[in-house]
């Protein structure tokens, strides 16, 4: 359990000095409109994340967790050149465990892996930053950068945890990035082949919502499909089907929270959690709120539409798979942050700052507890501590929940 009070304790820190930005906002703003953007970016970015890493893996030598060592072993048995799924089980894409493979070149410990998530983070900041380049001013992106940077999301599972869930957001951007400065649509397909070939399955729910977003959809879809079919045809080649076995066996594993894990036990379990039939109903779900939204922002800029059907794809996703836990937040955090998130605003400041602290604690308890699944409400009230992961399972589903249906809204103004 002391990770769980270091997580928290960590926690109000990082909220704190959030508030303390937000405070003093308007001074901040000014003062960063006087200094070198990438100077400023860079340097927060090397305190918040390298300093950390340094003191805490280095120097104090603490001990990695979570699904670090899920990667380690990957990673381990790609530096050996072994072929994915075929020779080792891998939930991920089948470049992910090579990508951790080049950190092991260097440093065969799985702190190794997390200074390479930290590496693709900051790509991804760098990267967000250019996206909203044409939206957002200089002044107001790098405030927000130093609000991302400090949020207990972003630190404790970035640096903490390791987690790589900000990927999909990183290459779906710079798929785009790469398309407008080419002005080739078809880079754009290319793309999104890549990122799925680097992170996971989930990578595609977000493909549908993008015919509705995307120009010229001949042009980049077959562009899609002409990468997409080489690629298919190298992994059923040398893995025939487990490249798409092994990460839909993942979908089967019930975690928490998510609608299914709270209404379970108030069901009296009922509603049969571990049923296949939730998980198409999931995947349906999210795929069809995706599109829902995309088709009615498709008169509204790319830049702004795209992020918000991006939130609005995990966010559904994060309540509706029984596979989720809060970690997912971690998918979508930087766009929230950058757009559709009012720091003026304090209830949403406050419901933002809430659901990062609930997110980031309770993936840590739940794992302790060794990841109670509760099947009736005496199952809840069986101890103390599954009160309390009970209590924040309901938390996160409600700032999720909170936070997809104001997106959707916002969104929408924007269509009018």
């Amino acid at each position: 359990m002391l990770v769980i009070v270091a997580k928290t304790i960590v926690s109000l820190i990082c909220i704190s000095l959030v508030g303390i930005l937000l405070v003093y906002r308007t001074a901040i703003e000014q003062w960063i409109a006087r200094q070198n953007e990438r100077l400023l970016l860079g340097g927060v970015w090397v305190a918040t994340r390298l300093v950390p890493f340094i003191v805490i893996f280095v120097i104090v030598g603490f001990t990695p967790f979570s699904d670090l060592d899920g990667f380690y072993n990957q990673a381990r048995e790609a530096v050996q050149l072994k072929m994915v799924y075929r020779d080792f089980y891998c939930m991920y894409s089948p470049f992910f465990p090579y990508v951790n493979a080049l950190a092991l070149g260097f440093w065969m410990d799985k702190k190794a892996i997390i200074f390479i998530m930290i590496l693709i983070e900051g790509g991804a900041l760098w990267a967000t930053n250019r996206y909203f380049q044409a939206l957002l001013p200089s002044s107001e992106r790098i405030f927000k950068s130093l609000i991302y940077l400090l949020l207990p999301g972003s630190l404790v599972f970035c640096v903490f945890g390791g987690q790589e869930d900000e990927w999909m957001w990183f290459l779906l951007i710079s798929a785009y990035l790469v398309w407008q400065r080419t002005k080739r649509v078809e880079w754009f397909g290319v793309g999104l082949v890549v990122g799925f070939m680097f992170t996971k399955a989930v990578f595609i729910l977000v493909g549908p919502a993008l015919l509705f977003l995307v120009p010229k959809p001949v042009k980049w879809i077959g562009a899609a499909a002409t990468a997409g079919i080489v690629c298919l045809g190298a992994l059923y080649y040398f893995t025939e089907f487990l490249w798409l076995e092994q990460p839909l066996h993942e979908a089967a594993t019930l975690r928490a929270p998510n609608w299914l894990s709270v209404l379970n036990p108030l069901t009296f379990g009922v509603l049969q959690a571990g049923a296949k039939g939730w998980n198409w109903l999931g995947l349906l779900t999210t795929v069809g709120v995706g599109v829902g939204l995309a088709y009615r922002l498709q008169k509204v800029d790319f830049v702004r539409a795209f992020s918000a059907v991006f939130v609005v794809v995990y966010g559904t996703m994060m309540v509706v798979q029984q596979s989720a836990y809060s970690s997912y937040i971690f998918i979508f955090l930087l766009p929230l942050t950058f757009v559709w998130v009012d720091f003026s605003n304090r209830k949403e400041t406050v419901m933002f700052l809430l659901f990062n602290v609930l997110s980031v604690i309770h993936p840590s308890l739940w794992w302790r507890l060794k990841s109670p699944y509760y099947s009736s409400p005496a199952a809840i009230f069986a101890q103390p501590m599954y009160i309390l992961d009970y209590i924040l399972q309901v938390g996160v589903v409600i700032c999720t929940i909170y936070f997809l249906r104001m997106v959707w809204k916002k969104s929408l103004l924007l269509a009018q």
